[in-house]
């Protein structure tokens, strides 16, 4: 790592990414956010661990924001070699991409080490599953308020924030060719070959011959290839690169059922745009499991489901949306997620510069009497 000049306010995401199979939604996320803050008149640095990802947002990005690799293995590396590495970077402010995991728990702590405002982004799976809030003064969880309504009881630095959705492109302006727009649409959202294959396996299976099927992937020639190599029929089927984020929320928006990798935010995403999902394993064990979706979703979401009950899904939600009006009025204003979790970051940015040094060091200290109480049962001073 190496320093960069002071001129903007520097914000410091810390994220991962993982090749095979792809898994990028803290890193992706972090980016959109990152972007954002560009807006706003601030320098970021996204700090990552794993392989940079091919993708449209990347090479937006790249004369905005600052790439610094992270190497977790490199030698000798100790928790105040990194708070150094990260201190040099000079950050107002740290935004940690998602709650560690083992392979990320030393940034992590250093992160939290460097006594500036830390901010951590998250998902709301449930109540039961919320992320540590010790040493953090702001937990943005993704999620939609619409399926918990009186059930959410969150309290600080717990808050819940819609899906990153600013824009969406409309149907009448998405790339599908003239012939299929009058049709159903089921939209294939892979980001590898083994997902893509996963989603064909599923759709050449389907009894409905007249649905327009939309493949978004990252190689549209193989794309094309699996395809046909199951049998489905080219005439109904458009196979597109990689798309902006609004393009893809219009497909998804347009679609009556959305196929996507089984990841949290692509989720919430495509539930948000009141399309009900297939989610397909990625394979490695990577992704959610059941006890990250919450039995509430189980009518909008086929999970872990055998090829037999997806089909069943699909065939059911073709017919009629599982997702009423009602609940389509609701997910309608769980939008802009983008702009408020910026909004909230600078506040939390705004009242730290405000509080006194004395009061930060007694609040963190407060905090840290406060897990010694829980973990021990009591607490003696």
């Amino acid at each position: 790592m190496c320093g960069i000049p002071a001129r903007k306010k520097v914000v410091l995401f810390i994220t991962y990414t993982m090749a095979k199979p792809i898994v990028g939604g803290s890193f992706f996320r972090a980016l959109r956010l990152a972007m954002e803050m560009t807006r706003r008149g601030w320098q970021p640095i996204i700090a990552n661990w794993g392989p940079v990802l091919d993708d449209p947002k990347v090479s937006e990005a790249n004369d905005r924001v600052q790439f610094v690799p992270l190497d977790r293995n490199q030698p000798g590396l100790t928790l105040q070699i990194l708070k150094q590495e990260f201190s040099r970077l000079n950050p107002a402010l740290v935004v940690m991409g998602e709650t560690p995991f083992k392979a990320m728990e030393l940034f992590y702590e250093a992160a939290k080490r460097l006594r500036r405002p830390f901010v951590v982004l998250d998902q709301f799976y449930s109540h039961e599953l919320l992320p540590p809030k010790e040493g953090v003064d702001l937990i943005l969880l993704y999620g939609l308020k619409s399926f918990w309504r009186d059930d959410l009881h969150l309290e600080p630095p717990y808050e819940i924030v819609p899906p990153f959705i600013e824009r969406v492109t409309p149907r009448s302006d998405l790339p599908v060719p003239e012939e299929l727009r009058g049709r159903q649409w089921i939209t294939l959202v892979a980001y590898d070959d083994y997902v893509c294959k996963k989603g064909f396996d599923l759709l050449s299976r389907l009894e409905d011959r007249q649905t327009a099927l939309i493949a978004i992937s990252r190689n549209p020639e193989s794309c094309r290839q699996i395809a046909r190599s199951r049998g489905v029929d080219s005439g109904r089927l458009v196979t597109l690169p990689l798309q902006c984020d609004a393009t893809v929320f219009g497909f998804m928006a347009a679609s009556a059922v959305t196929l996507v990798s089984n990841g949290f935010l692509q989720i919430m995403e495509a539930l948000a745009l009141a399309s009900p999902i297939i989610a397909l394993e990625r394979g490695d064990g990577v992704g959610m499991n059941a006890f990250n979706i919450a039995k509430r979703f189980e009518p909008y979401v086929s999970f872990e489901h055998s090829v037999e009950e997806q089909l069943s899904c699909m065939t059911r939600w073709l017919k009629m949306s599982p997702i009423s009006p009602e609940l389509r009025a609701r997910l309608d204003l769980e939008r802009h997620g983008l702009m408020i979790c910026a909004n909230r970051i600078e506040a939390v940015y705004r009242h730290w510069q405000t509080e006194s040094k004395w009061r930060r060091t007694a609040r963190r200290w407060w905090e840290h009497l406060l897990r010694i109480a829980d973990y021990s049962g009591t607490l003696t001073i």
